[in-house]
């Protein structure tokens, strides 16, 4: 039986995270609707960012991050166990006539892994991407979770190769609003999650941050949630062409979801990736030329996108790339081009992200988290003081035989 280790620094970051709470006050957002929506604006300052260093001429238009091609991949659907998954994933490796770079997991906070299923990953030679979902990110912060983040950093150790961890995926949106709260205790918990592993020598681990699409366009949050280019070994995000299914929305191309993620990813020269992406059905056809423009876009406008995933499953809307034969021929096609079978060596080689002094979780003084702008002045202008009202019953004046008063 052993005591639990801490951090270095951790008193830091626990003082820091203290402080954050005190300064700025965390609410309980009460919010609901479909995780690519993003967050309603939060009444609390926006997360100070790291320093940024001047503008060159080399970062106009940077180059890509890594060799040419993109990794392919997906998640794909299949039965409870996690025999029955694997099979679904082999089957549709079947249908492709290729195996998958990289096989895509979802687990819950609180959920065991790695499993089987990643093991059979590595001894078939796929990557595993483990989407690890969150939980109430201040909990993290300050230490309440180290024991099962200890647990998980170990059992990833143990397995004979590379995993990719995408944790607390579109943090963003308004289904992870309660848990990732403001965007500073996100950050904070990203951090401690990443030193922990990095603590017990999980350095088989990249490190994979993925918002929504949409949190990049103009306005967008997605931004206030990066932890930093030392935390993080690829920069990721999910998008989907929602309609027709989904009420309001407009068919949209992939190039058309994809492009404001694409111009902030690439300025940070990390590796890209597109960790969930879909259409469906429409107009005879149009699903598959949807796939053909997609498997274009990533040739020609998008060569710093180095994995792509597709989302294999009948999930609020049928994305299945089996719901028509032009479909799955479409997507066969994709999957073969040799744009998207590279070698995985060079991206997988690289020394996992680190930074210079672990278990710092905001890397600026406390007080720049107070609101810059000054309050605004009240609407409807204040009625001065009223006068106070007389005694109820005010004594009498004295009368001249009155004795005078002591002197």
């Amino acid at each position: 039986m052993c005591a639990n280790r801490a951090l270095p620094g951790s008193f830091v970051r626990r003082t820091l995270t203290a402080l954050v709470v005190l300064v700025a006050g965390v609410a309980a957002v009460n919010v609901s609707g479909s995780g690519a929506d993003p967050q309603p604006p939060l009444p609390l300052p926006a997360v100070p960012v790291l320093p940024v260093p001047p503008a060159t001429s080399a970062d106009v238009a940077p180059a890509p991050a890594g060799p040419p091609g993109a990794l392919f991949g997906a998640y794909v659907q299949g039965g409870s166990g996690a025999d029955a998954q694997m099979a679904a994933v082999v089957s549709r490796e079947h249908d492709l006539g290729r195996r998958l770079a990289i096989d895509h997991h979802f687990y819950p906070w609180d959920k065991e892994f790695p499993t089987a299923r990643e093991q059979a990953d590595l001894q078939a030679g796929r990557v595993p991407l483990i989407s690890w979902n969150g939980t109430l990110n201040l909990g993290i912060d300050l230490g309440l979770q180290d024991d099962l983040i200890r647990t998980r950093a170990t059992a990833i150790k143990a397995l004979p190769g590379k995993v990719m961890i995408r944790w607390m995926w579109e943090m963003d949106g308004r289904r992870k609003a309660n848990d990732s709260g403001h965007p500073a205790l996100y950050v904070a918990a990203w951090r401690h999650i990443h030193d922990v592993f990095a603590t017990e020598g999980a350095n088989n681990v990249q490190w994979v941050w993925c918002p929504n699409a949409t949190a990049f366009n103009d306005g967008g949050n997605a931004p206030s949630f990066y932890p930093g280019d030392e935390y993080v070994d690829w920069i990721c995000s999910d998008g989907y062409n929602w309609a027709p299914g989904r009420s309001g929305d407009q068919w949209r191309s992939f190039a058309s979801i994809y492009t404001s993620f694409y111009d902030w990813g690439l300025a940070h020269h990390k590796p890209l990736m597109v960790g969930e992406f879909g259409a469906q059905e429409r107009n005879p056809g149009d699903k598959a030329q949807w796939l053909t423009e997609a498997r274009e876009a990533l040739k020609t406008k998008f060569p710093g996108i180095k994995a792509v995933l597709y989302f294999d499953a009948n999930k609020d809307y049928d994305w299945r790339v089996t719901s028509t034969p032009e479909t799955l021929a479409a997507f066969r096609d994709m999957a073969n081009d040799p744009w998207f079978t590279p070698d995985p060596g060079p991206l997988l080689d690289a020394a996992p992200a680190a930074p210079m002094v672990p278990g710092v979780p905001i890397p600026v003084p406390p007080l720049q988290f107070v609101p810059s702008t000054p309050p605004k002045p009240p609407s409807v202008p204040p009625q001065p003081p009223k006068a106070p009202d007389p005694p109820p019953n005010p004594p009498a004046a004295p009368t001249p035989d009155d004795p005078a008063p002591p002197g």
